[in-house]
């Protein structure tokens, strides 16, 4: 995928990373320090205890690490179709804009590796995360999604749309085929919805659809720009996955608060990260900026930016809800328990 993208600029390569990962010190900071507000080492060791819990998912992404590692420290090219002697030159400017990964695809591997973890944990926990906020509509549409995304990689060319660098070819698209039967089974309860909230959804589907088509990418070859605009409803869907949780976040506050809940309000920010930071920094141009020769309609770089940073936003601010929501319980809790051993201490 990268042979036909440009690279990007050194400033804006070296500063987004830094921001993201400034916001998110920031934002466990805060986390931090609201929790020890609350109830002191008591709460730390109610932490370390659901650190116990997730015992599974931090083993999968402790593996997904030394996979991820093994294969960027050997610098090799995984991708389907080899590069062509010319496209050497081109393959060694982008390697020298992307030391570490190699590639702006790695970004996309490594969203695809941390979907599979949180993708196993929700079939791992599947009780809890039935009533959390990833069931029904973001499940579903994120369902969707793969499946367009499973049908733009079978209709493509070797060198199009496909992931390129070490962590791209067999392993990338093994990953997304996984996918989409644990995700049939995450949105196992949709057609439980009632008619409205499945009109809600039918909605957003076609206003996706709408917007893809006009706004895609030119990167497929003339006469197939069907995979463009696959390429764009990918993004949209999984955009429509982020409402989706946010709004449910909101509305179930912390009526659903078990392990996977947890680790899905941890994990989704990151790896929707990897996504955003890709669509900004892969093409070579500034953000919400169109790169005009690979403009096929509309302003697709504008449209997927935006809405890849306000996906980020999204699961951001689904965090803190659901923090404050655990947070305000707990304070209720802790009120009733005073509420109930005053009595008794007056006794005695």
């Amino acid at each position: 995928m990268d042979a036909i993208s440009s690279t990007p600029s050194a400033i804006f390569s070296h500063e987004v990373p830094a921001n993201l990962a400034l916001l998110a010190l920031a934002l466990s900071v805060w986390l931090l320090e609201r929790h020890t507000r609350l109830g002191g080492f008591s709460l730390m060791y109610s932490g370390l205890g659901q650190l116990r819990s997730l015992a599974p998912e931090l083993a999968g992404l402790a593996a997904c690490g030394v996979i991820a590692g093994s294969l960027i420290y050997r610098k090799e090219h995984n991708g389907l179709s080899p590069i062509s002697a010319e496209d050497q030159e081109v393959w060694q400017d982008i390697n020298t804009e992307w030391p570490v990964l190699m590639t702006a695809d790695s970004l996309l591997g490594l969203q695809a590796m941390l979907r599979m973890v949180l993708l196993s944990s929700a079939a791992l926990r599947s009780t809890d995360s039935s009533v959390s906020p990833f069931s029904s509509e973001p499940a579903f549409f994120f369902f969707l999604a793969a499946v367009c995304k499973i049908t733009l990689l079978s209709l493509s060319p070797l060198d199009v749309y496909h992931l390129d660098g070490p962590i791209g070819g067999v392993l990338n698209l093994s990953l997304e085929l996984l996918t989409v039967p644990l995700l049939v089974f995450a949105s196992r309860h949709v057609l439980s919805l009632g008619l409205r909230r499945l009109a809600l959804c039918l909605a957003g589907i076609l206003a996706a659809a709408f917007l893809s088509t006009c706004n895609r990418l030119a990167l497929a070859d003339p006469g197939a720009e069907h995979l463009d605009v696959l390429f764009s409803l990918v993004r949209l869907l999984e955009s429509l996955a982020a409402l989706a949780f946010f709004v449910r976040t909101c509305s179930l506050g912390s009526g659903s608060g078990g392990c996977f809940t947890s680790f899905a309000h941890a994990l989704l920010p990151v790896q929707q990260c990897l996504g955003a930071y890709f669509m900004l920094a892969a093409w070579g141009g500034a953000p919400l900026q169109e790169v005009h020769e690979l403009v096929g309609a509309g302003s697709p770089f504008a449209l997927l930016q935006a809405t890849g940073i306000a996906d980020v936003g999204f699961y951001l601010t689904s965090l803190v809800v659901f923090v404050a929501s655990r947070r305000a319980v707990k304070e209720q809790s802790l009120d009733s328990f005073e509420d109930f051993r005053q009595p008794l201490y007056l006794e005695v």
